[in-house]
């Protein structure tokens, strides 16, 4: 059969076609693909060797409004764009196949080959980058959008892979190489990071897919699907089923056929029976007979008399054993989008792709669309291009236009995609795919062989919602953490902790688990502890599926602000509430880091203009300007009233005013008449010990252990005074809320990563003085200007420390210097003050008049 030729000029069949693609397409975007992605589920781990499985897309609907997400935008318009490619070449080969159009229409072609070659441009940019940058968020949990820097980067990698396969074009030239074969090979190149992200994802999570699907198939619940499935999902599990189980067989006889065409390319040709058949087309190699395992079968089939069962049964032999590849690009994109979401590949196997954190995947939109995003970019792009030379290619190229029934386009597209080259590129990104994914399927086996030591628990999301409704009386009801750190009850919000490390029972894991995430990470935050408390914040987003969760919200954003990480803040900001004075507070502090490039937004303005706790801050930064350590304004007896207060004790205790400290600490107590604080009462110790008063200090923090011992800040109060010779050694904390100076490691080396926003007890080397200047500047503060002299060196003025005599610094500083403050649940945490804020932009930004 000839291929039909090529017809110059528009006419109105040439727009049928393409109406029809585009039809296809919508209708297959509306209604398939969003059946597809109903049901994505993300598996993370909560315990060793146990796993809870979440149900991200529960209807269509949800699948839909995943699609419509910000992020999904460009992955749409990609895979649109290659699926309307793809049928404008079907409907063109229909058309002219059974004589309803002269032949192929030269502007449907047109339009066709740019729409199916852009996203596999864009595939092969975008795996490469998902490959080589590093994700955001990799060393520790990330919210942060994709930046325009980041996508920069991606554009420019593509560009630098473009040019190195340009090169490789160049090289093959000069090596005599045919035009064909050159145009081939630097295709290949060109589209290889896609195939090699193909192999890694399915290599790494084949296992696990396959241990799903089959369970799926036999009607049973799987380790993903807790629920009995339905005939239609049987019927889905069967297909997938079959398809995995063929992956390996067809990638070893893709791998034997690449070595023996290496070794001699014409060792195997066929007998004279086959090349009688009419309906065969000699090949350039066998390769494009599906390998070894193809040719062997033409030969078997070939004794089939019966030309009408002969030609079909092999036709869809070679059609499956070319187009594995795109077969499960195309048709099982989702399937891939899947595995993705579970994230299961470090544990099904090696050397998959990691896109998102697992956590932020169940509880983040923006991540889910980033995953589903990929999936689109980097994944089907390629296969729609490896599907469509499937279509040109089959059979000898029977539908490919040659020479002269290509018309004008002789001497210019058919000059490039001859027969000869479209050919060997198909096979070679087929055989390239399943190469790779042979690779990693073979390394995955060792590690993949664990999986079923490992609990998938995929009700544990039901368990959590019928139980969260007693949650109250099950635990019973206690003072909400936040309060008792606000009040400064350190020992009972300890003793609480304690209580629920214990847990419940198996069966009230996932509650008990919930809350403990909780637990840990209020009090990190109001311990100060930014790095783990945003690791909890994330599992907690996770465990309570981003509903129920504003403080995990707050807290990520506090986090953020407390690392200076303003591009993470920025995507965490956006997500909390408006009209809310904690998320207020939050806003100004982060235009307060930024106040060129983040103005405040006018309508937090009225909320924060008639807030105490704002103004102290505004007061804070003003008197940093002006290097006044205590404030005039009048000291709340409200637990950020007290934070406060105590930072400004510390500033005093620097400019060398401690007694003044003693006085102001004392007329506070006793105006407020207050009858325990002892977070104030390990100050009061600390001011006696900067006047010489040693005995009074060690008697008042012997008496004070007797009932408080946990109390963190006290602890480190006596471990000072026990390694001064003064006190015994006190006994450890069973729990992780310590300061790194209890707890036994490298103060040096786990200070700047356990506190961001507390400078540490000694900053003797270079990053010391850099963290202690981020963290909280007043550090430089003395009697003698320093904090002046630092200040105008802006992000430099840790240089400043240096001169600093340390010796002469006051004890424990770390216990009571706080900077900005903010409030979370209603307790009060410290955020640090950054030294090389640019006040006269925050001073011009009106951030410090909100009243204007």
């Amino acid at each position: 059969m000839n291929a039909p030729p090529i017809v110059d000029g528009f006419s109105l069949a040439a727009v049928v076609p393409m109406l029809l693609a585009a039809s296809t397409a919508w209708f297959f975007w509306r209604q398939v693909v969003p059946r597809q992605l109903r049901g994505l589920q993300v598996a993370f781990e909560t315990g060793e060797l146990r796993y809870e499985v979440h149900q991200v897309t529960h209807s269509t609907e949800d699948a839909k409004a995943l699609l419509q997400s910000p992020g999904m935008r460009f992955g749409v318009t990609t895979y649109l764009f290659a699926l309307v490619g793809v049928l404008i070449l079907l409907f063109e080969f229909l058309m002219a196949r059974f004589e309803l159009a002269e032949g192929y229409h030269a502007p449907s072609l047109a339009i066709a080959l740019m729409f199916i070659a852009l996203p596999a441009l864009v595939s092969s940019g975008s795996s490469l980058g998902a490959q080589v940058i590093k994700p955001i968020g990799q060393d520790r949990a990330s919210l942060q959008d994709s930046s325009a820097l980041r996508s920069y980067s991606y554009i420019i990698l593509l560009a630098f892979w473009m040019g190195l396969v340009a090169m490789l074009y160049i090289a093959l030239g000069l090596l005599d190489v045919p035009d064909d074969r050159r145009f081939s090979i630097a295709a290949f190149a060109m589209f290889s990071p896609s195939v090699l992200a193909y192999g890694r994802i399915l290599g790494s999570s084949w296992r696990a897919l396959r241990q799903s699907s089959k369970k799926i198939a036999g009607g049973e619940p799987s380790p993903f699907h807790n629920h009995t499935p339905s005939p239609r999902q049987q019927a889905v599990a069967q297909i997938v089923n079959f398809n995995l189980v063929a992956m390996p067989f067809v990638a070893f006889n893709t791998f034997l056929s690449l070595a023996v065409l290496l070794w001699n390319p014409t060792l195997l040709s066929h007998s004279d029976r086959v090349l009688a058949l009419p309906e065969y087309r000699p090949q350039t190699t066998f390769m494009e007979e599906g390998g070894l395992l193809g040719f062997g079968l033409i030969e078997l089939f070939s004794f089939i008399p019966v030309e009408g069962i002969r030609v079909p049964i092999v036709s869809m032999v070679l059609l499956f054993l070319l187009l594995n590849v795109a077969i499960i690009g195309f048709l099982f994109v989702y399937e891939v989008a899947r595995i993705l979401f579970l994230d299961v590949q470090d544990v099904s196997g090696a050397g998959g792709i990691k896109l998102a954190d697992s956590r932020l995947l169940r509880a983040e939109r923006s991540q889910q669309a980033k995953v589903l995003n990929f999936c689109f970019t980097g994944f089907a792009g390629q296969s729609m291009l490896l599907l469509a030379l499937g279509m040109i290619t089959f059979w000898d190229s029977s539908f490919l236009p040659q020479q002269a029934q290509c018309g004008t386009w002789d001497s210019t597209v058919c000059a490039v995609l001859t027969k000869d080259a479209l050919e060997e590129l198909t096979w070679m990104l087929s055989s390239g795919g399943q190469v790779a994914f042979l690779t990693i399927w073979t390394k995955s086996l060792r590690v993949g062989s664990r999986l079923d030591d490992i609990t998938f628990d995929a009700a544990v999301e039901g368990n959590r919602a019928r139980f969260s409704e007693m949650e109250d009386m099950i635990y019973l009801k206690k003072q909400p953490l936040t309060t008792l750190i606000a009040n400064d009850e350190w020992v009972k919000a300890l003793g609480q902790l304690d209580d629920v490390l214990k847990g419940h029972g198996e069966e009230l894991d996932g509650l008990a688990l919930g809350r403990k995430t909780g637990a840990i990470m209020t009090l990190y935050s109001g311990f100060g502890r930014w790095n783990e408390a945003e690791e909890q914040a994330v599992s907690l987003l996770a465990l309570r599926g981003g509903k129920e969760a504003e403080m995990a919200r707050l807290t990520l954003a506090a986090a953020s602000l407390a690392q200076r990480d303003l591009p993470e803040a920025k995507p965490r900001l956006n997500l909390l509430a408006e009209d809310d004075i904690e998320s207020a507070r939050l806003q100004w502090v982060a235009s307060l880091f930024k106040p060129k490039s983040r103005p405040l937004d006018k309508r937090y303005k009225p909320l924060l203009a008639m807030d105490s706790t704002t103004k102290r801050n505004i007061d804070l930064v003003q008197r940093f300007e002006s290097n006044t350590a205590c404030s005039e304004l009048k000291s709340l007896n409200t637990p950020a009233g007290r934070m406060f207060l105590l930072g400004d004790i510390a500033r005093m205790r620097l400019a060398r005013r401690s007694e003044d400290a003693l006085d102001l600490l004392e007329r506070f107590i006793k105006k407020n008449a207050i009858e325990s604080w002892i977070h104030g009462e390990v100050v009061r110790c600390l001011l006696h010990l900067d006047q010489g008063r040693v005995n009074t200090a060690v008697v008042m923090a012997e008496e004070l252990a007797k009932e408080h011992g946990r109390h963190p800040h006290l602890r480190a109060l006596l471990g000072h005074l026990s390694r001064s010779g003064l006190t015994p050694h006190s006994s450890s904390e069973i729990t992780d809320m310590e300061w790194a100076t209890e707890s036994g490691l490298n103060v040096a080396e786990v200070w700047a990563n356990k506190h961001v926003v507390s400078p540490p007890p000694e900053f003797n080397k270079k990053s010391e003085r850099q963290h202690a200047w981020s963290a909280n500047a007043w550090i430089a503060n003395g009697p003698d200007n320093e904090l002046t002299i630092a200040a105008k060196k802006g992000i430099n003025g840790w240089k400043m420390l240096a001169k600093i005599d340390q010796s002469a610094l006051p004890a424990c500083l770390f216990l009571h210097l706080t900077g900005l403050v903010v409030t979370i649940g209603g307790m009060p945490v410290d955020l640090g003050f950054p030294g090389g804020l640019d006040l006269k932009s925050i001073q011009n930004k009106g951030l410090l008049d909100l009243s204007s």
